[in-house]
């Protein structure tokens, strides 16, 4: 008797949550794909997909740098070095780069599109202000 007590109990439990359950199934399926599609990807695609996210997350990170270090203008090289820590920090993928030296070269170009980009942005809002 309490077999089918214990049955009933599981059918009124999957009847209740049949949504949250098939959601639940669906993000397990999806996030297993997604990590088996990364692992499956050579060195270098990973490497790659790093720089995009780098590329996408820089203006931030030039952004924290900045304020970071507001009080030194001239901390250039300061502001440089956190960002390139940070970048290492975040991506420890990008430590396995065999050609360290134009990796470095890709982060200074970036680097400094995103410090134009933060000068267009700080300057338009300096002029909106009355």
């Amino acid at each position: 008797m309490n077999l089918l007590n214990g049955i009933n109990q599981f059918l009124a439990f999957i009847n209740n949550n049949w949504t949250s359950i098939l959601v639940l199934i669906g993000l397990l399926t999806s996030l297993y794909i997604k990590i088996k599609n990364y692992l499956s990807k050579s060195q270098e695609e990973r490497i790659e997909i790093a720089k995009v996210q780098i590329k996408e997350s820089m203006l931030k990170m030039i952004t924290d740098a900045e304020i970071s270090f507001e009080s030194w203008n001239e901390a250039g090289s300061i502001k440089r070095s956190q960002v390139i820590k940070q970048i290492y920090d975040q991506y420890p993928i990008v430590s396995k780069i065999v050609d360290q030296t134009s990796f470095i070269e890709w982060v200074d170009m970036e680097i400094n599109n995103s410090l134009k980009t933060l000068r267009k942005i700080v300057s338009s809002n300096g002029k909106e202000t009355p």
